[in-house]
């Protein structure tokens, strides 16, 4: 049994479908261990190639009353994998 609720589970449609980063972010793809099922948060941070952080992205869909903070964008591009380890990635 998983301590963390996300770990086991996915949501349903209309609950995780636009990720919004800050501006000059782009959007990282995180590794996890073989098996794991999980929502689309827990596969994708938002990631600022000059500074080397990673945000956690605000999901927002059409059954959320969640809105992104005035000025992120919303489905960034993807990131090339940093070729030097990066700050604060967690790993489950």
């Amino acid at each position: 049994i998983s301590s963390s609720g996300v770990a086991n589970a996915t949501l349903p449609p209309g609950y995780q479908e636009f990720m919004h980063c800050p501006p000059g972010s782009c959007s990282l793809f995180i590794e996890h261990d073989k098996g794991l099922a999980g929502p689309a948060s827990a596969y994708w941070k938002c990631y600022d190639e000059r500074t080397g952080e990673t945000t956690e992205a605000v999901w927002t869909g059409q059954y959320t009353e969640i809105e992104a903070p005035e000025g992120w964008i919303q489905d960034p591009g993807e990131c090339e994998p940093p070729s030097t380890p990066h700050k604060n990635i967690d790993k489950p």
